[in-house]
C-alpha cells in the first residue's frame, strides 16, 4: 500500500481499514437518482443565498398556530403562519418577529423595508429612515391587515387587543407631538382607541392590562402668556414636562394614572406573571452621582401604588437591576450596585499661562494601563469584562406577601441567577481563581443560598466552570459531579455524600482527549418529591436516589443503551426540571456507531423494570421542538443531507404525523448528493469514521476530485442538512454541483501531538476513499478553518497527499501564539495550549519541545502543497499575525502561497461581499489545482495594495 507520509510511521504494516458499507452503497448511485440528476442543475452562489432557514419560531400554547420567519442568507425575509389543524399557510412579504395572541388566533409581524430599498439608501441615515410596518394576520380567516409605520407591537395577555405604537413621523402627522401614538385594536369588534404622546408601553402576560408612560403636551408655540410669571412657568414646564404612568385596563376601556412626575422618570416596568402587580423604577432625570440611584415602586390590583423599602447600606438600587418575577409572582428579584462617587468637576480650559503648566491639568489627558504581574485578570480581560462589570448587580429578593427584602449577595462579581425555586438558588464565585484563568481555565466555588433569610453554605470548592450543580425542586439538595463521582449536598445538615456509587459507569465524558477535567454527561431531571433524579452516563439514563439514608441503589432505566451504542436523553421537563414519572417520559435517542436517531417513550411502573418504547427511529435526525400544554401534540423536525428540517406535528405520542412547512421547495431543482458512512483506522489503530458525500450524477466508473473538510468530529452529521450559506466554509451541495466529492473525516487526537494526530487520522481516511475507487489520488484538496486551519497548515508539512490546501485563520507558531491574546474575550491564550483544544498539556516553560514540534512554521521547508491562507485583521480568536508568520515563512522559502487578508474582518467573515469573494477564490484555487482549470490572475500575479474608502 502506498504511503503518503514524509517520514516512516510505526504500525504501518499492521494498518487495517474497513468500510461499513459496500462500494455501491457508499456512492449512493441508483437509476432513479441518476434520472433526477439529469433534470437538476448545479447550484450557483446566488442560489445558495436564497435558501432559507426557519427563524423566530413561535407555537401557540394550544398548538393551533405555528408562526416563523423564513430567512435567506441574502434577501428578503418572509413571515409565515401555519394553521395547524388543516395546514393552511399565510405568508407576509418582508416580515419577521412574529408574535402570537394567547389563543393563537392572531399573529402580528414586523414588515421591514426590502433589501432593494435598503441597498438603494445612500447613507445609514437614509436607511434608518425607512419605515417599518405591522401586519396583523387573522389565522381563522386567513386574512391580513397592514398598519403603517409601527415601531412596537404586542397583544394583551388575554389576546383580545392588539397594541401598536407608531413611529415618530407618523405620530406627529397624527397629532402626537410629545411622544408616539398608541393604537389599541379590539380584535373582536375592530374598534380602535388612540392615545397620544406615549413614550413607552408594556403589556401584562396574562389578563387585560397594559401600562404606558405618557408625556403631557406642551402649549403651542404661538400661544402667548399674559404675565411674566406664566411665561416662566411655561418655560419650566417645557424644560421638564409632566410624565404620567398610566395603568390601562382594556376590558373596561379605562386608564388610571398611577403617578405623575416632572423632574423624574420611569423605567423597568415589569408585570407579575398574572398581571396583578406592576413593579417599576422611579429616578431623577439628573444626578450628581456617576450612577443614578433608583427607587422601587409597586402597584397591586385593589391595593394601589407604594414605594418599597429596598435600601441597602453602601448600595443603591441600580438601573441595571434584573427585575425578574418568580413564576408564582411571590418573589421579585432585584439588583443593587455599590454607592457611586459623585461626578468630578471637569478640568476647564487654561485661563492663564500658569494653567498651561498645571501638572494636574496636563495629566488629565493621560491614557495609561498598568499591567501588574499580580493582577487577578490581565488588562485585556479586564477591558472586555468592564462593560459587564459596570452593569453587574448584587442580587436581592423582595418577598411580596411578607413585604420584606432579603439580601442574597454583597458582591456584583458573583454569578447568581433568579430562580423559580421557592426556597433557594445557587451562586457561583470564580474570583479566587481569576488569576489561574490565564493558564488553567475556569473554576468557581458553588454556594447554596436560602431565599428566606439570605444565608449561604458552600457546596463545593474549585469546580470546573461547566459544573454548575442541579438544585432539587424543594431546594434542599444540590447534586454535582466532582472527581468523576456524583455528590449530593444536603442544605439541612450542611453535609455532602456520594450517590450512585453502586454502579461502575462513568458520569463524565469517557472520550475526553483534552488535558483537563472531563465534562459530565448531565442530569435529565428530578422526581417531584426530590427523592431521586435521572443522571446520564455515555449512553443510558440512571435513576439515582439522593438522600444519604436511602437504601435504594441507582437503577439503569434504559438498560440497552451501552449494548447498542445508543444514547438516550430526556427531551422535556416541567418547571424546576421535574420529570413527571406518572406518565411516559419522552426521550431522544442517538446511535453513536450508526448515527441514526429517534424518539422513544420510557414508562415507569411499580416493582417492574422501566419499559422503553420506540416511537420512531432510523436514518434521519429527529429534533424535538415543543409539546402542547396538554401534551396532546408534538412538534418536531426531521432531516438528513437531502432533507431540510421542516416542522412536523403529530398527535401524542407520535401518531398521524404531518409536515407543516415546506420552506425550500426549490431544493429539487439542483444537483444534490448522498451522504454515507465510511470507517477506517488511524495509523495508531484508533477506529475512525467519516462522511463521504457523492453528487446525484455520480459515475462509479470515474474518479473524482475530492474536497476534504474537517474539524474534530463530523461523522455525527451524517443525517444532518447542510446549512445553506455563503461563508468561510465550503458549501457541500455547491461543490457537489461542481463535480466534486466531499469527505468529512473524524480526527483522533493524542495528548501533546495535535498536529501529527491530524496526519495520522486524515491520511488513511483519504487512502480509504482512494481504495474505494472514488477519489482521484492526484486531485485531493484540504480545507480547514480555525482549529482545522491549524491542522491543515501542519498536515502539509508531513504529507504531499494533497494537491492544494486552504487554511483559514490558522495558528502557525505555537511558541508565539502561546503568549498571545484572544482579543474577543481578552483572555490569554496560554490555557488553550496547556488545558484546552491544543492539547499540549504542559506550559512552554515546562517543556518547549511539543510547542516547536507542533508548529508548522518551523517545518515550512517541508511543504510542497500550494497554500491559500485566509485571515481577517480584526480576528478576535486567533491573532492574525499567526497568518503573517506562516505566509512570510512560505514566501521566504519560495513556496506557492497566497494570503487573503480581509480588512476589518473578525474570525469568521461578516461582510457579505467578503464572503462571496472568498467563496469564489476558494473554488478558483481548487479548480486550478484539482481540475486543471486556468489559474486565476490573483493566484499567478497577486494584487497590488488597495486603498478602500
Amino acid at each position: 500500500m502506498k504511503r503518503w507520509f514524509k517520514y516512516s510511521l510505526p504500525y504501518a504494516a499492521m494498518l487495517t481499514l474497513s468500510v461499513g458499507i459496500s462500494v455501491g452503497a457508499a456512492v449512493g448511485f441508483s437509476a432513479s437518482a441518476s434520472a433526477q440528476a439529469e433534470q437538476a442543475r448545479p447550484l450557483a452562489l446566488t442560489d445558495v443565498m436564497q435558501f432559507r432557514e426557519i427563524d423566530q419560531r413561535q407555537i401557540s400554547d394550544t398548538g393551533n398556530t405555528l408562526a416563523f420567519a423564513a430567512v435567506p442568507d441574502y434577501g428578503d425575509r418572509e413571515g409565515i403562519v401555519v394553521r395547524v389543524s388543516d395546514g393552511t399557510t399565510i405568508s407576509v412579504a418582508s416580515a419577521h418577529e412574529p408574535k402570537l395572541s394567547a389563543d393563537g388566533n392572531w399573529v402580528v409581524f414586523t414588515r421591514q423595508p426590502t433589501l432593494l430599498q435598503r441597498e438603494r439608501a445612500e447613507s445609514r441615515e437614509e436607511e434608518r429612515a425607512l419605515y417599518h410596518h405591522a401586519v396583523l394576520v387573522d389565522v381563522l380567516n386567513a386574512s391580513k391587515k397592514e398598519f403603517p409605520q409601527v415601531s412596537q407591537s404586542a397583544f394583551t395577555g388575554d389576546g383580545r387587543f392588539l397594541v401598536l405604537q407608531h413611529d415618530q413621523d407618523y405620530s406627529k402627522e397624527n397629532g402626537s407631538e410629545e411622544g408616539r401614538l398608541l393604537r389599541l385594536i379590539d380584535l373582536r369588534s375592530n374598534e380602535q382607541t388612540l392615545i397620544n404622546n406615549v413614550t413607552h408601553f408594556t403589556v401584562a402576560s396574562e389578563g387585560s392590562r397594559l401600562v404606558y408612560q405618557q408625556q403631557a403636551a406642551t402649549a403651542n408655540g404661538d400661544d402667548q402668556s399674559d404675565t411674566d410669571n406664566e411665561d416662566k412657568e411655561d418655560k419650566e414646564e417645557s424644560k421638564n414636562p409632566r410624565v404620567s404612568l398610566v395603568m390601562y385596563d382594556t376590558a373596561q376601556h379605562r386608564g388610571t394614572t398611577l403617578m405623575d412626575v416632572t423632574d423624574q422618570q420611569f423605567s423597568k416596568l415589569s408585570f407579575s406573571p398574572n398581571g396583578q402587580r406592576l413593579a417599576f423604577h422611579v429616578s431623577p432625570k439628573e444626578s450628581d452621582y456617576e450612577e443614578t440611584p433608583h427607587a422601587l415602586w409597586m402597584w397591586a390590583a385593589g391595593e394601589g401604588t407604594q414605594q418599597l423599602t429596598v435600601d441597602r447600606e453602601g448600595f443603591i438600587l441600580s438601573e441595571h437591576s434584573p427585575q425578574r418575577w418568580s413564576d408564582d409572582g411571590e418573589r421579585l428579584f432585584i439588583g443593587h450596585r455599590p454607592t457611586p462617587a459623585k461626578k468630578a468637576d471637569p478640568i476647564g480650559r487654561p485661563e492663564s499661562k500658569d494653567d498651561l503648566y498645571n501638572l494636574e491639568r496636563l495629566l488629565s489627558d493621560r491614557r495609561l494601563q498598568v499591567w501588574h504581574g499580580d493582577d487577578d485578570m490581565i488588562i485585556p480581560h479586564q477591558r472586555q469584562s468592564q462593560r459587564n462589570l459596570n452593569r453587574a448587580t448584587a442580587m436581592a429578593v423582595w418577598h411580596v406577601n411578607d413585604q420584606r427584602l432579603v439580601t442574597l449577595s454583597d458582591d456584583v462579581r458573583e454569578a447568581m441567577f433568579p430562580t423559580d425555586h421557592p426556597q433557594a438558588l445557587l451562586a457561583r464565585d470564580s474570583q479566587p481563581y481569576s488569576r489561574e484563568i490565564t493558564w488553567d481555565g475556569f473554576y468557581h466555588d458553588l454556594y447554596h443560598v436560602n431565599l428566606n433569610d439570605g444565608s449561604r453554605t458552600q457546596v463545593a470548592a474549585r469546580l470546573p466552570s461547566f459544573e454548575r450543580g442541579s438544585l432539587s425542586p424543594d431546594g434542599r439538595y444540590v447534586v454535582y459531579v466532582n472527581d468523576y463521582q456524583l455528590h449530593a449536598f444536603d442544605s439541612q445538615s450542611g453535609s455532602t455524600h456520594q450517590i450512585g456509587s453502586n454502579v461502575s459507569v462513568s458520569w463524565v465524558d469517557e472520550e475526553n482527549d483534552r488535558p483537563m477535567e472531563a465534562v459530565p454527561y448531565g442530569i435529565g431531571g428530578w422526581h417531584a418529591d426530590s427523592s431521586a433524579l435521572w443522571v446520564y452516563d455515555r449512553f443510558d439514563i440512571w435513576q439515582v436516589p439522593v438522600a444519604e439514608s436511602a437504601h435504594d441503589q441507582a437503577v439503569n432505566l434504559t438498560q440497552v443503551g451501552r449494548e447498542h451504542t445508543q444514547q438516550y436523553r430526556v427531551l422535556d421537563t416541567d418547571d424546576l426540571d421535574v420529570i413527571n414519572i406518572n406518565q411516559p417520559v419522552l426521550l431522544r435517542g442517538y446511535n453513536e456507531q450508526l448515527k441514526t436517531s429517534g424518539f422513544y417513550q420510557l414508562a415507569l411502573t411499580d416493582n417492574a423494570p422501566a419499559q422503553l418504547e420506540v416511537l420512531v427511529e432510523g436514518e434521519k435526525t429527529w429534533r424535538f421542538i415543543a409539546r402542547t400544554e396538554d401534551k396532546s401534540q408534538l412538534f418536531y423536525t426531521e432531516e438528513d443531507f437531502r432533507t431540510f428540517p421542516d416542522v412536523w406535528v403529530a398527535d401524542a405520542p407520535l401518531q398521524s404525523p404531518r409536515q407543516l412547512t415546506d420552506v425550500n421547495p426549490q431544493r429539487h431543482d439542483f444537483i444534490w448528493g448522498n451522504a454515507q458512512l465510511v470507517e477506517w483506522e488511524s495509523t495508531h489503530g484508533e477506529p475512525l469514521q467519516g462522511i463521504l458525500i457523492t453528487p446525484d450524477n455520480y459515475d462509479p466508473n470515474k474518479r473524482y476530485p475530492v474536497l476534504v473538510y474537517y474539524y474534530e468530529k463530523f461523522s455525527q452529521r451524517l443525517y444532518n442538512w447542510n446549512q445553506m450559506r455563503v461563508n468561510h466554509r465550503p458549501n457541500f451541495p455547491f461543490y457537489l454541483g461542481q463535480d466534486y466529492v466531499v469527505f468529512l473525516p473524524d480526527v483522533h487526537f493524542r495528548l501533546g501531538a495535535p498536529g501529527p494526530s491530524a496526519t495520522e487520522s486524515l491520511v488513511p481516511g483519504v487512502e480509504k476513499i482512494i481504495e474505494m475507487g472514488v477519489a482521484d489520488p492526484d486531485a485531493i484538496g484540504l480545507h480547514g478553518h480555525s482549529w482545522s486551519g491549524y491542522q491543515t497548515a501542519f498536515v502539509v508539512t508531513e504529507t504531499d497527499m494533497f494537491s492544494a490546501a486552504v487554511s483559514g485563520a490558522p495558528v502557525s507558531n505555537m511558541t508565539s501564539a502561546y503568549s498571545g491574546i484572544r482579543w474577543g474575550s481578552g483572555l490569554a491564550r496560554q490555557f488553550q495550549y496547556e488545558k484546552g483544544q491544543s492539547r499540549l498539556g504542559v506550559s512552554m516553560f515546562e517543556d518547549l519541545d511539543p510547542y516547536i514540534k507542533n508548529s508548522p512554521v518551523f517545518f515550512a521547508d517541508k511543504i510542497n502543497t500550494p497554500m491559500l491562507i485566509q485571515f481577517g485583521d480584526k480576528d478576535e480568536a486567533v491573532p492574525w499575525e499567526q497568518g503573517i508568520e506562516y505566509y512570510l515563512a512560505l514566501r521566504r522559502l519560495d513556496k506557492p502561497v497566497v494570503m487573503l487578508h480581509y480588512e476589518g474582518e473578525p474570525h469568521h467573515l461578516q461582510q457579505f461581499a467578503n464572503k462571496i469573494d472568498y467563496t469564489i477564490k476558494m473554488l478558483e484555487f481548487l479548480d486550478h489545482h484539482l481540475k486543471g482549470a486556468d489559474a486565476p490572475s490573483w493566484w499567478t500575479e497577486g494584487l497590488e495594495f488597495q486603498v478602500y474608502d
